[in-house]
């Protein structure tokens, strides 16, 4: 892949999960394109995913292990806001189950709520694990340190610690390699 796409990729995903309010805003300025406009968005997000998988996944270059963590971090920290969003939307759903209308509705919709913060966390956290695999084939971390941060960044709040944690440790083993 060419550099600029190696830079667009991780881009598009750190703002794409906040473009979901574009369909929403799009049906409610005309009601006909509600239905289509998230048709669209979700056919362009398996893209977007699959894209920045390969991407994360086909990553070349010198100092590729210290490029994805620092966009593994970025991603991490830039989609916080959108967690915390979700999950207040869960919240919410939760509480208005209380309404017997609602009762069958809940489930599905926070069922959907986890798999799109899932899939989201499973794609940005590819770049993390290729990037401690890079460094790991590269003595610069251990194989313990390697599957345990591969671990961490498979649950939430904890692939954001360990991203960070991650980051840092990358950028300081190439700062040390470049004296």
């Amino acid at each position: 892949m060419n550099n600029t796409l190696k830079k667009i990729l991780p881009i598009t995903l750190l703002i794409w999960p906040y473009l979901c309010i574009l369909p929403f805003w799009a049906g409610s300025i005309n009601e006909s394109l509600y239905s289509p406009g998230i048709g669209i968005y979700a056919a362009l997000t398996v893209v977007v995913y699959v894209m920045n998988i390969i991407n994360a996944c086909l990553y070349k270059g010198e100092d590729a292990y210290y490029r994805l963590a620092f966009w593994n971090m970025l991603m991490k920290l830039m989609h916080i806001p959108f967690y915390l969003i979700v999950f207040l939307l869960g919240i919410l759903f939760l509480l208005a189950s209380v309404v017997p209308a609602l009762v069958f509705v809940t489930p599905f919709m926070i069922l959907m709520l986890v798999a799109i913060d899932l899939f989201l966390m499973i794609t940005s956290s590819l770049y993390g694990m290729n990037a401690l695999i890079r460094a790991c084939k590269r003595r610069l971390v251990s194989k313990i340190y390697t599957v345990v941060q591969i671990i961490l960044h498979c649950f939430f709040v904890t692939d954001v610690i360990s991203a960070v944690m991650v980051y840092f440790k990358l950028r300081k083993a190439l700062v040390n390699k470049q004296k």
